[in-house]
């Protein structure tokens, strides 16, 4: 990538109703439309296909697709937004703009993502302690007598 140029990232969603062949005919759309506005592509990556958290015109699976490229003229940016707005195919896109990252960067933050998870469920195992049956019948029994002694006090006996 250029020194000029500031650096963006573009994630969009893409319908679950395309298949991955179509998908790639989607991508290349998008890389066609960021190279014709001046971009030059970087790293991206296919997210995979991933429930979204609400459904968006009645569509509840998509595609995510990342794309990070640098680009020296800020004006396009709108351009590019707008026509990915306006498709039909695409269902969200962001924009944003990010610090410049290499691959390596990227991988290893990837790892220590992926450790940090296996560590926390590690942890999490770890800390839950099985229940012993006797300890719920204690419960049980502790509560049964609480209700048991608020009746016997009460004047409202029969």
């Amino acid at each position: 990538m250029s020194e000029n140029g500031k650096n963006y990232e573009l994630l969009y969603i893409v319908s679950n109703q395309y298949t991955e062949n179509e998908l790639k005919e989607i991508k290349d759309k998008v890389d066609a439309l960021l190279a014709k506005n001046g971009a030059v592509l970087g790293y991206q990556e296919f997210l995979g296909k991933k429930k979204l958290a609400y459904p968006i015109n009645k569509v509840a699976h998509g595609y995510y697709v990342m794309v990070e490229f640098e680009l020296a003229d800020v004006a396009a940016i709108n351009i590019i937004n707008n026509v990915l707005r306006l498709d039909k195919q695409i269902l969200r896109a962001q924009i944003i703009s990010k610090k410049k990252i290499t691959e390596e960067e990227i991988s290893r933050q990837k790892r220590e993502a992926q450790e940090e998870r296996g560590e926390l469920a590690k942890e999490k195992i770890a800390e839950e302690k099985p229940v012993k049956k006797t300890e719920i019948k204690k419960a049980i029994f502790k509560n049964l007598d609480e209700k048991l002694d608020e009746i016997l006090k009460t004047d409202d006996l029969v």
